[in-house]
């Protein structure tokens, strides 16, 4: 679902265990008109969640985006069969999102355990350049924009696109240059790897599709509630803007 003014809405996470109905019903209540779906609540429901999310869009004025797997699916997994697996999960979440006219699919970008030599290092951001190029390939053929995300860095790991230059090689690096291709600014991980969020913007302003909305104190990404979301979103752009908390109350919070 394309969007021709900016979308404000709320991540769909693993720990919430209300209905797709019951969440936008929640958002609806306070203002907000977006979904994210994370690929972790899809997989831990009972039943099909297209049908009801369907008969939301189809009811409501919402629109919706898609988060792909993260949680032990490494993009850049040394391991081929793994790494196959890894790309196999995102373009279910695409095949998802294409069936509702989804706006996007967020992608995370695979890291470098740092306690490893530098060929081993190398070789990982190898697997996972390959896997962003297939599943941007793919995201075209589907016609559902694949958005690259800012990891938040970490002391034991060395995330592909955790800074502006990390990011900037990444994309550069890519044998693939596709309109499908956009980014999803996370100020939370941004924040916590010590990058002011403004530099992002000045650097991919154009590309970035997907705003995901958090805080925390610089140390930690703990995805507390974030009052002043709206400004920051009007200086970033983008079309889909995220609130990612882990409790329902927080997003209250947010918007309150």
């Amino acid at each position: 679902m394309s969007a021709e003014s900016p979308r404000f809405g709320a991540s769909l996470d693993v720990r919430f265990e209300e209905s797709i109905a019951e969440f936008a019903s929640f958002l609806e209540h306070h203002g907000l008109n977006h979904i994210e779906v994370r690929q972790g609540y899809v997989d831990v429901q009972d039943g099909d969640v297209l049908a009801p999310l369907e008969n939301v869009l189809a009811s409501r004025d919402f629109s919706v985006t898609f988060h792909a797997p993260h949680i032990d699916c490494a993009m850049g997994n040394r391991n081929e069969r793994l790494r196959n697996a890894a790309v196999e999960g995102v373009k279910h979440t695409l095949d998802m999102a294409t069936a509702v006219d989804a706006g996007g699919v967020v992608v995370h970008g695979g890291s470098s355990r740092v306690r490893y030599p530098a060929h081993v290092q190398a070789r990982s951001r190898e697997q996972a350049l390959r896997s962003i190029e297939e599943c941007t390939r793919y995201a075209a053929d589907v016609g559902v924009p694949l958005c690259l995300e800012n990891s938040r860095d970490k002391s034991s790991e060395r995330r592909h696109t955790a800074t502006p230059d990390r990011m900037a090689a990444f994309l550069s690096d890519l044998d693939i240059d596709s309109e499908y291709l956009r980014l999803t600014l996370d100020v939370g991980h941004a924040k916590a790897s010590g990058v002011p969020y403004e530099r992002f913007v000045d650097r991919f302003g154009d590309r970035i599709h997907v705003l995901h909305l958090h805080d925390n104190d610089g140390t930690a990404d703990d995805h507390e509630p974030l009052s002043g979301y709206r400004e920051i979103a009007a200086h970033v752009g983008a079309t889909y803007n995220v609130l990612e908390m882990k409790a329902l109350s927080d997003i209250a919070a947010c918007v309150a």
